[in-house]
């Protein structure tokens, strides 16, 4: 097993951060986790992965606005036939 990936995007331009987080995300091996510190709830990115199929848990919104977000792939045995 891997070590857990973090990205911390929140200082890039847009569309930087959306695209930086799905190509991490598409790298993903099935049941591996990335966790992205987006500079706010990523709502787009979130509709996005949900519609490749991706697991997305937001965390709550910092201080400073900007929000964590936990990207799964799921397992192949997880994936409905």
């Amino acid at each position: 097993m891997t070590s857990p990936i973090e990205l911390d995007l929140r200082r890039l331009p847009p569309p930087l951060p959306m695209q930086h987080a799905l190509d991490a995300a598409d790298a993903l091996a099935p049941g591996e986790l990335l966790t992205i510190v987006a500079p706010m709830l990523p709502r787009p990115l979130l509709m996005e992965l949900a519609q490749r199929g991706f697991d997305a848990e937001p965390g709550e919104p910092q201080a400073d606005g900007s929000v964590r977000v936990q990207i799964r792939r799921p397992d192949d045995a997880e994936t409905p036939a």
